[in-house]
């Protein structure tokens, strides 16, 4: 049983772009949090201010290993990208070079 692998360059090209949107997006969410939980301590004051704001930044390093989990997956299909469409371009040319 064969199987066909079906990669058109221009589809990873645009799904890297739209991963990297989604980075940028969820890096400036988890940061407006992190304002929004800042402007909150100056009307909230007390322990159990603290306890929320520690809670919240303990998570810090989770959302900045997923932005970077999200770019690395970017760069990923970007180079998936360049390798299927120089592979194409080498079968093409190989092509080329047969005789009739």
């Amino acid at each position: 049983m064969s199987r066909t692998i079906i990669v058109d360059p221009a589809k990873l090209e645009s799904a890297a772009s739209k991963m990297d949107a989604q980075a940028a997006d969820y890096e400036s969410i988890y940061k407006q949090l992190y304002s929004e939980v800042d402007a909150m301590a100056t009307a909230w004051q007390g322990k159990d201010n603290i306890a929320f704001t520690n809670q919240i930044k303990g998570f810090e390093d989770d959302f900045q290993k997923m932005v970077a989990l999200m770019k690395e997956y970017s760069e990923f299909l970007k180079k998936s990208a360049v390798a299927y469409r120089t592979t194409q371009d080498e079968i093409v040319a190989g092509a080329k070079r047969l005789t009739n």
